[in-house]
C-alpha cells in the first residue's frame, strides 16, 4: 500500500477549514501572522464530499478551521447532512455570531446526539468579551445559541471559554455565571501561548491576552526546546525522536483549497511547504515545523496539560 493510500485509509479524525474568512478579528488567530496570506475560496459541496468519501474510515469530522469560521460556508447544512448518513459525528466550532436565530434554530434540527456545537464567549459583558473576540456581538451569541437549544433536544451545545488575564476575576466573582447556565455544557480552556508579538501584522498587548506569567514561562520552555533541537537535527549533531500527535490519533487537517495537512500546525507553520501523505518522513523529523512535537517537548505539554501550540 502507497503512503498516500495508508494516510487515506488510516485517518479517522477529519479537521476542514471551509472557506479561509471570518467574520470576526481575534488578535492570536492565525489570520494575523506576517507569514500568512489567507484568501476567500470556497469549494463546491460535491467536491468536499467526494473527497471525503476517499476516508472510508472516517469517524469524526471538526468544522473548526486555522483560519475560518465554518458557519460562513454556504452549503454547511448539506455538509452536515452528508456528515450524518455516513454516521460520521460532527464538531462546529463557532464564534457564534453569525446569521440569525432562524438559520441557527435550522442547523439545530440537523444534528444529531453524538454532534457538539461549541459557542466561544470570553466575558459576560460585551465590553469584556469583544478585547479578545473582536468584531463580534455577544447578544447575538447568545440568542443564536438560544435558538438553536429550542430545536436540538439532545444537549449538544457548549459554551467555550477562554480564561485571560482580562477576565480571569469576572469568572472568578461569578458574573459569568448567568451565561454558563444558559448551556447545556461547559468547556473552559486557557489561552495559547503562541509566540513573540513580532509575528503579527497588528501589535497587540500580548502580556493582557495571557492568563498567567507561569503558562508564558512553561511555553517559551518548550519553543526554546524545540528550537534547539531541530539546529542540532539539521546540523547533525543530535539525532532526536518526533512523537505525531496526527500519526496516534489518525487526524489530518484538509485546508479551503482541499490540500491536506497533517495538522493545522503544519498549516500554520509551513503552508508553502506540502506533505506527501508519508508518516515516516514526519517520523524521521525532516520537517521543521514538526519540531513541535518532538518526544521530550510532547511529554512537557503532556505533563503541564497543554495545548499544542
Amino acid at each position: 500500500m502507497s503512503a498516500s493510500n495508508d494516510a487515506l485509509i488510516r485517518s479517522e479524525r477529519i479537521e476542514i477549514d471551509l472557506t479561509g474568512t471570518c467574520n470576526a478579528k481575534c488578535p492570536l488567530c492565525a489570520r494575523n501572522y506576517k507569514h500568512i496570506e489567507v484568501k476567500y475560496n470556497e469549494r463546491h459541496l460535491n467536491e468536499i464530499t467526494n473527497q471525503l468519501d476517499q476516508f472510508p474510515n472516517a469517524k469524526y469530522v471538526h468544522l473548526v478551521g486555522a483560519f475560518s469560521e465554518p458557519t460562513l460556508y454556504r452549503s454547511i447544512f448539506d455538509l452536515c447532512r452528508y456528515l450524518r448518513k455516513r454516521d460520521i459525528t460532527i464538531e462546529i466550532c463557532t464564534n457564534g455570531d453569525t446569521h440569525n436565530p432562524e438559520w441557527w434554530a435550522e442547523l439545530g434540527t440537523i444534528l444529531g446526539p453524538d454532534d457538539s456545537v461549541y459557542f466561544t464567549v470570553c466575558g459576560s459583558t460585551q465590553e469584556l468579551h469583544e478585547i479578545y473576540r473582536v468584531n463580534t456581538s455577544l447578544a447575538n451569541i447568545r440568542a443564536n445559541a438560544k435558538a438553536f437549544r429550542e430545536t436540538n433536544p439532545y444537549g449538544i451545545d457548549y459554551i467555550q471559554h477562554i480564561l485571560f488575564d482580562y477576565n480571569a476575576e469576572d469568572l472568578e466573582n461569578g458574573s459569568m455565571d448567568e451565561l454558563l447556565n444558559e448551556f447545556s455544557n461547559i468547556n473552559l480552556t486557557q489561552t495559547l501561548y503562541r509566540r513573540e508579538t513580532e509575528v503579527y501584522k497588528n501589535p497587540f498587548n500580548l502580556d493582557k491576552m495571557l492568563i498567567t506569567p507561569e503558562l508564558k514561562r512553561k511555553y517559551d520552555v518548550i519553543i526554546n526546546s524545540a528550537k534547539k533541537k531541530w539546529g542540532e537535527k539539521v546540523s547533525g549533531s543530535k539525532d532526536y525522536d518526533i512523537d505525531c500527535r496526527s500519526f496516534h490519533n489518525k487526524s489530518i487537517h484538509i485546508d479551503q483549497h482541499g490540500t491536506v495537512f497533517p495538522c493545522y500546525v503544519w498549516l500554520e507553520e509551513s503552508r508553502l511547504e506540502k506533505w506527501d501523505l508519508d508518516y515516516k518522513k514526519i517520523q524521521n523529523f525532516e520537517y521543521e515545523c514538526c519540531q513541535i512535537c518532538e518526544k521530550n517537548c510532547k511529554r512537557l505539554m503532556d505533563m503541564w496539560e497543554l495545548e499544542i501550540l
